[in-house]
């Protein structure tokens, strides 16, 4: 397991851009914590998380009503029980049907007229499984607002942005024609 073998994993998919090269601040606040992601404030995850992976964990959309979904394009783990333990149910989850797409199920949003139908496979399940393991008891937006997950609670200044639906021209460097001269 990659996260006990080097103590921490850094994940960022193709549409991170990195700011910075130095983690340090990241990995220190993680130690504690041992998972950290990002939160998408306004985007809750009822509204996009289907019923069945809520019934999954025994648990009701209701009770996630104030639960803002989470990015999973970047997400750090330190190795900790905690940790270890939030990994373990979201793979779990994954390797389940039932769970990580459920069938004939739908997303009840309270905030939405109609249903979204955009289930968030990998981060419905991440959130609820962080959700589980960081509040105990039901979270209230104006006493655990931002989640004790959020990467950039403790960390003001940003190390990497989110480029959705671009391109980058200069993602790879251009190859250089070499042209050899031949002594004649």
């Amino acid at each position: 397991d990659a996260v006990r073998r080097f103590g921490s994993i850094i994940y960022g998919d193709t549409s991170v851009r990195y700011k910075t090269s130095n983690f340090d601040r990241l990995l220190i606040d993680n130690l504690i914590r041992g998972f950290s992601c990002r939160e998408l404030p306004g985007h809750y995850l009822p509204c996009f998380t289907l019923s069945g992976t809520f019934s999954w964990f025994n648990e009701t959309f209701s009770s996630y009503d104030d639960i803002y979904i989470a990015e999973a394009g970047f997400v750090a783990v330190t190795d900790n029980f905690l940790s270890r333990l939030i990994l373990k149910t979201w793979v779990t989850c994954a390797l389940n049907s039932n769970c990580i797409a459920p069938s004939k199920s739908k997303t009840q949003c309270k905030r939405i007229i109609g249903f979204t139908e955009k289930h968030r496979y990998d981060q419905s399940a991440m959130v609820i499984v962080l959700s589980f393991y960081f509040f105990p008891s039901s979270r209230q937006n104006d006493k655990s607002d931002p989640a004790p997950y959020d990467m950039y609670t403790s960390i003001p200044e940003h190390i990497a942005e989110v480029r959705r639906f671009e391109g980058d021209s200069h993602y790879f460097t251009t190859r250089k024609n070499l042209y050899l001269q031949q002594k004649s």
